[in-house]
C-alpha cells in the first residue's frame, strides 16, 4: 500500500510538471518550428532548461525563508522570472546580474506572502447526463 502510495505521488508531481511545462512555459501552443530532427530536440532542450531554472530560482527563494518550494506558485514565478529577464534586456544590465538575481529572489519572496485569491464559488457536483432517447423501428426499411 505505502508503495502504490509512493508511486501515485512521485507521478502526480510529473503530471503536474509537464502541466506547468506545456501550459504556463509552452502556452498551449505548436512551439516546435524546427524542420530537422536536431532543431526539435534543442527545442525541446531550451524547455526543459528554462524550465528547471526557473525551479532552481523557486528553490532558492524558498530555502531563503525555510519553506517549502512548493508553496511558491510555479505559474507567478515564472511570470516573475519572465519579467525580470525582460526588463534587463531593456536596460542592458550586463554586470548587474548579481543585484538582477537578488530583486528577482524578493520577489519570488514576496509572493509568498501575497494572499492568493480562494474560489469564488464552492465545487458543486454535477449531475451524470442522461441518456439519449432510443428510437426503435417496428418495420425493416430495406
Amino acid at each position: 500500500m505505502c508503495v502504490n502510495l509512493c508511486c501515485y505521488t512521485r507521478r502526480w508531481q510529473i503530471e503536474t510538471s509537464y502541466r506547468e511545462l506545456k501550459q504556463t512555459m509552452l502556452g498551449m501552443v505548436l512551439t516546435l518550428r524546427s524542420k530537422t530532427v536536431e532543431g526539435v530536440y534543442q527545442e525541446i532542450w531550451g524547455a526543459l532548461t528554462a524550465y528547471n531554472l526557473v525551479r532552481l530560482e523557486i528553490a532558492k527563494a524558498a530555502l531563503t525563508v525555510k519553506c517549502d518550494p512548493t508553496e511558491i506558485s510555479f505559474i507567478r514565478a515564472f511570470h516573475v522570472v519572465q519579467y525580470e529577464l525582460h526588463w534587463a534586456a531593456i536596460t542592458r544590465a550586463q554586470g548587474k546580474l548579481a543585484s538582477l538575481l537578488q530583486r528577482l529572489r524578493q520577489r519570488l519572496v514576496s509572493l509568498l506572502k501575497e494572499e492568493q485569491s480562494g474560489r469564488k464559488f464552492d465545487r458543486a457536483v454535477k449531475a451524470l447526463p442522461q441518456r439519449y432517447t432510443v428510437r426503435v423501428l417496428k418495420r425493416d426499411l430495406n
